[in-house]
């Protein structure tokens, strides 16, 4: 058994400019079906992982979730033997590129999943991450994430099945908006916690652990020169509410460094 890969995706943040989000919000909510019939070019099966998702999903009448937003955030977390086939995966890979004429068949999704996440409470505390080899000359101070990002609140769900042969970079981040989506995911026991597209990290601390692996401290935050409710100023939220349809309206700040975070 191995780690699921969107944990330790960490390494793909291209900690530069990119391209603001637009118009998924106009995507009327649909049902999972119709929300993912543009997706059949870049996800093969993805009507069968949509059967699946809807036949397996847990209901939760706790945060008054939707049986389609419910299944499409069940339908984030499938994995395949080959991670390049998943939803996560491609959605991502698109969401950290400026190809956004790429995004237009997964609007109708984005919007469906998004309002799902958007009726999760947030919640504050520890969380984990990893990237493959040493990322840490990467982080000088602030950076901004624009994935969805894949963490876990179970350290040890991360140290249990890493490849102990190859080198990784441990990234403990300190979170306030985060996504707690177990109780909807097809692998619960992975306690999977996700960060937002346009996530804002402050850099606390960075080095190497005597067991080898290299570490990142971050801490969710607001930069200093923003006022409550004021946007970021290149993609994505607001965090006085911490809705997550308002980290793709509006712009968020980013690093003058086109290589590392400024």
């Amino acid at each position: 058994m191995t780690v699921t890969e969107r944990f330790v995706d960490a390494d793909e943040e291209p900690l530069r400019r990119i391209m603001p989000i637009e118009d998924y919000e106009n995507e009327p909510l649909v049902t999972l079906q119709e929300a993912t019939k543009n997706l059949q070019r870049s996800i093969k099966k993805i009507n069968a992982m949509v059967r699946i998702a809807k036949k397996n999903y847990i209901s939760d009448p706790t945060n008054n979730l939707t049986v389609d937003e419910a299944a499409a955030i069940y339908l984030y977390t499938i994995e395949k033997k080959k991670a390049h086939k998943t939803v996560s995966f491609q959605l991502n890979r698109i969401l950290r590129s400026n190809e956004r004429n790429e995004l237009t068949p997964w609007l109708s999704y984005l919007r469906l999943f998004l309002s799902g996440l958007n009726k999760l409470p947030s919640i504050k505390g520890t969380i984990w991450r990893f990237a493959r080899g040493d990322v840490t000359g990467n982080y000088q101070t602030d950076c901004v994430w624009f994935g969805f990002s894949s963490c876990t609140g179970i350290k040890l769900v991360l140290d249990r099945f890493l490849d102990r042969t190859s080198m990784y970079t441990l990234f403990r981040i300190e979170c306030i908006n985060g996504k707690s989506i177990h109780n909807y995911s097809s692998r619960p026991d992975e306690d999977e916690v996700l960060l937002m597209p346009g996530t804002y990290l402050r850099l606390m601390s960075k080095g190497k652990l005597q067991n080898g692996l290299c570490f990142v401290h971050l801490q969710e935050n607001v930069p200093q020169y923003l006022h409550p409710g004021q946007p970021l100023e290149f993609s994505s939220s607001t965090y006085d509410t911490h809705r997550t349809d308002q980290y793709f309206r509006s712009p968020t700040i980013q690093p003058n460094d086109q290589k590392k975070c400024m």
